[in-house]
């Protein structure tokens, strides 16, 4: 009886100790730029930012590929429809992340830096608060820097809460000038992704 007692203490031991080796590895592992690289899907919920802000939702899909182990760059394409201004748009953005720790759990920095195109566009030149022109900016600037922390449930796979400031640029009309003028339209979103990173790629 205490042979086994012993025998079993012993295989609990090995169990024990090869959990811990791997568990170990993984923990050095979360930001490896070897990993290859980072794909975020996210949702985005905003509520209207200064004096042209609007309510806006919006989905981004992005892949960056990682130059060392917290730092991350590589490109993006979402979807946002913005309530008041009643247009919907598609960013084209380059995106960067920062990550302050090489651990499961780590705050970053992110910025998308981009243009856009619009469609759907319901309330232009109407000289009215929320609405846009027919006559566009000489380029659709679209930047949303933002600040979170990424919460890993596997060494690939992990999530993404954030919160971000959307801007887009756009001729808005001012109801202070009665004219349009090229404004950009903000909102602060709280950001939710998953995010998959996959190695070779």
């Amino acid at each position: 009886m205490k042979k086994r007692m012993k025998h079993k203490h012993f295989i609990l031991f090995i169990l024990l100790t090869m959990l811990s080796t791997a568990f170990a590895r993984v923990q050095a592992s979360f930001d490896d730029s070897e990993r290859g690289c980072l794909n975020v899907v996210d949702f985005s919920h905003g509520q209207k930012l200064g004096e042209f802000g609007d309510k806006c939702v919006s989905v981004n899909y992005l892949h960056e590929a990682f130059i060392n182990e917290r730092f991350a760059i590589g490109g993006g394409i979402g979807y946002s429809h913005h309530k008041k201004y009643r247009f919907s748009a598609i960013p084209v953005f380059l995106s960067t992340h920062y990550f302050f720790l090489d651990k499961r759990f780590s705050p970053f920095v992110n910025l998308r830096f981009g243009g856009f195109g619009l469609f759907g566009e319901k309330n232009v030149d109407t000289k009215q608060k929320f609405s846009i022109s027919s006559k566009k900016p000489d380029f659709n600037l679209f930047v949303s820097p933002g600040i979170g922390v990424k919460m890993h449930i596997t060494p690939s796979i992990g999530i993404l809460v954030s919160i971000n400031d959307e801007a887009y640029l756009v001729n808005a009309f001012d109801t202070n000038k009665n004219d349009y003028k090229n404004k950009l339209i903000q909102d602060l979103g709280i950001n939710i992704g998953v995010c998959f990173q996959i190695k070779g790629w």
